[in-house]
This record gives C-alpha cells, structure tokens and sequence, in this order.
C-alpha cells in the first residue's frame, strides 16, 4: 500500500520451505493426526488492537512448519490438523518486530493463544529506500477541493509519514466532511486505517474511494487488492488487480497484485506471467522476486528458484528478509544436488 507499506519484505510473502520441496528433500514425519488445532489472535502491544496480514507460521523443534497463515481482518489465525507437541510460533509484520511464542499442542485439543506484537522503533532504517514506488501526482479532482479539505488531507499524508497513523484518520476525516466526495482522501484513510489494524474500517474506506471515483482511481483499486491478497481473499483480489491493469497497463503495481492473488490460488502459469511483467516494467522492485521464487517451487522448477533468490540478493542483501532468501537457497541448491545422478565408479 504504497510507501507507507512497500518498504520491507519481512511481512511479505510465505517462502515455501525448501524441506517441503519434494524434490528428493522429503520430510519424515510430515504426516500429522487428526483432531489438533491451533486457534489464536495477533493483537498490537500498544493499543490492543488486532493486527491484519501479520505472517504466522507454525514450526516444530526440527523445523518443519504447517502451512503459513495471515489473520484476518480480526486478527486471528487457525491452524488444523497439528501432531501434538512442542512448536514455536513466529508472527512477523511490517513495521513490527519479529515475535516468537512457545506453545505445547495435544492431539484432539485445541490451543487457543494470544499475541501481541510491538512496533518497530520508529527511527529504524531497515528497508527505507523508496526508490521503486513513483511520486505521487496532485490530480485535477483534489484540486477541485475545498482548500480546508487539501490542508487537512495533506496533515494526514504528513502524519502518515510519521507512522502516525490515528492522527492522520483524524486528519482524513476532516477532509472528507469537508469535501464528500475526496475520494483520494477516503483512499488514504483506508491505508491508515489498515496500518493501524482497523481491517474492516479500511475496507470500508477503500470500497468508498472506488465507489465515489466509479472504480477509476488506480491507488484505492490497487490498495483494495493488496488488502485483499494479505489476508488471502484470492479471488476477489485478482479481478481489482487486473482493474488497475485496464486504468494502467504499465503499471507493475498491478501485474504485481495480480501475480500474487494467482499465487494464492495456485495458478502458477499465469502468475508467472505477471510477476515477469512486472519485473520487465519494475526491475528494481525487490518484492517480485520473492512471488517469483514462491511461484517457481510451486511449479518445481528449482533452477530457476535460485535465480530468482539471486536477483533478489543482488537488491538486498542485509536485511531480515535476505536471510531467510539464503537459507531457502541453500536448502534448494541442496535438494538439486541430491537429486543428481551419482557417477559410476
């Protein structure tokens, strides 16, 4: 959700474990007995609100996970199907820091719990350039606003800036009682309203930003569809992205949208075709070579699963993210070498 959201990958998109590759690298004991559960909530330390699209995955002590989930627009998550034992369950999201709890799960019960996560220090530089996202442009419509309408709404945009994000709804909401119809206005609200995990307040805000602007205005279209892809509402995702497709064809925002709503519905051969087009018009975008990577063990091909690690290296190599883009490229290259015929001596 443009710059106030694109500027990490720690939050992004579950790496598919290469242990669970299935190219020689089988699991023993994958298999799980039914009855297990895990049921829980993400909540924000400070305010105690439930955190949207945070990643939550499961992970045993020999360090194989169940499928990842996202919460939802009430925070929660739901894991079904788990062997009982000791597991550890890590919760990361953007502009929070990464949260690890220990829970023990019993067969045929279910494990309810709560978590709360903290928000980064806001003087953090992990992630902060913003090369990739364009300048936003001041349209004929905003400036058809009354001029209270734009100070407040530029208020807000400044509070956004500052990851303040219940003083920039304040600031919104002054604008769009001043102007009805400041769908750009209703936009951003919606993008700080999802930041600050008001998850259904936000899709309310964005529907009405498309509503009032009759589905024209690229920025609520494609934030709607992130919304969306975060907490996996693939299919109705997809039809926004390929929206902000039709309002934009060069825009790799929506390629990119639209490759990972074909990525959750596993449509691997259209996905791939999106997020190339996306890197073709965005080579610099980070975040594509991480849908690329996940797309590309889906369809195993494996070779290409390290290319797409290496072009993301080649734009990231410090962060939390690019770590975890090592230790999956190692565990690939790994599985490819077993894999190959052993010489006859």
């Amino acid at each position: 959700m443009e710059k106030w959201r694109r500027v990490t990958t720690g939050w992004a998109w579950a790496l598919v474990l290469a242990a669970c590759l299935g190219c020689g690298a089988r699991v023993a004991g994958q298999a799980i007995s039914a009855g297990a559960e895990v049921i829980g909530i993400v909540r924000d330390a400070g305010s105690g609100e439930p955190v949207v699209g945070a990643r939550v995955d499961l992970i045993s002590p020999g360090g194989f996970s169940a499928p990842t989930q996202f919460t939802n627009t009430n925070g929660e998550f739901h894991f079904n199907y788990i062997k009982d034992g000791e597991y550890r369950l890590s919760v990361r999201k953007i502009e929070y820091k990464d949260t690890q709890v220990g829970i023990s799960v019993s067969a045929g019960r279910s494990s309810n719990v709560q978590v709360e996560i903290h928000r980064e220090d806001s003087d953090s530089n992990e992630g902060s350039a913003t090369e990739s996202i364009p300048a936003e442009k001041i349209s004929a419509h905003e400036l058809q606003a009354p001029q209270k309408a734009r100070d407040d709404y530029g208020k807000g945009k400044g509070l956004m800036d500052k990851k303040d994000y219940s003083g920039a709804i304040a600031e919104f909401q002054k604008a769009v009682e001043a102007y009805p119809d400041f769908y750009e206005a209703y936009a951003k609200m919606g993008v700080a309203q999802y930041m600050a995990g008001q998850g259904e307040q936000a899709r309310q805000s964005l529907q009405k930003s498309i509503d009032l602007s009759g589905g024209k205005y690229p920025d609520a279209v494609f934030d709607m569809a992130d919304l969306l892809n975060d907490v996996g509402d693939y299919p109705d995702a997809d039809p926004l992205a390929q929206r902000v497709i039709t309002l934009d064809s060069g825009s790799w925002r929506g390629y990119f949208e639209r490759a990972r709503a074909l990525l959750g519905m596993k449509k691997y051969a259209e996905a791939e075709q999106n997020a190339q087009k996306c890197v073709e018009l965005n080579a610099q975008y980070k975040e594509a070579y991480i849908v690329l990577t996940n797309i590309h063990i889906g369809m195993h091909e494996y070779p290409e699963v390290l290319k797409d690690i290496d072009a993301y290296l080649k734009l990231d190599s410090t962060s939390r993210a690019s770590e975890q883009m090592r230790a999956t490229r190692a565990q690939v290259a790994k599985a490819i070498a077993n894999e190959q015929p052993k010489p006859n001596r």
